[in-house]
């Protein structure tokens, strides 16, 4: 993908900067026209895999920090989330019968539900969560 533009950010990785990331996406998404809802789905989205991050990431000492992506190309936006991951961590999955008993363990799904694509790639202990979400066109009256 050729993008036009490129806007990377990198956080601590703890809960209290999640909503930074929020806010950077709903600016870009603004500025790229999705609707109010569709910018609501955004940040809904990101910040799941932001608070994925920081919750299966690696021990601050090793590597304290989330990598976010925003890469912006005509009526797509794709978002990278990435960070280190602690010593053997399994590769969640996105499932799709969910176990409501349990606490958490929904963000996955939720990704999967509000953006186009959605892409899990685990390599050499980082993880990356690869989202897009394209503009809906107008139909013309």
């Amino acid at each position: 993908m050729q993008c036009a533009h490129q806007i990377r950010l990198e956080i601590p990785s703890t809960a209290e900067f999640v909503g930074v990331v929020r806010q950077a996406v709903a600016g870009i998404a603004g500025r790229m026209c999705f609707s109010p809802t569709e910018v609501d789905d955004l940040k809904l989205a990101v910040g799941e895999a932001c608070n994925n991050a920081v919750r299966h990431g690696c021990p601050s000492s090793v590597n304290p920090y989330i990598t976010v992506v925003c890469n912006v190309a005509g009526d797509r936006l794709e978002i990278e989330i990435s960070n280190g991951l602690a010593g053997g961590e399994l590769c969640p999955t996105i499932v799709d019968d969910l176990d409501y008993s349990k606490e958490g363990g929904m963000g996955l799904y939720i990704m999967r539900e509000i953006m186009d694509e959605v892409e899990i790639i685990w390599h050499d202990r980082t993880a990356r969560v690869r989202m897009v979400k394209r503009l809906k066109r107008k139909k013309a009256r």
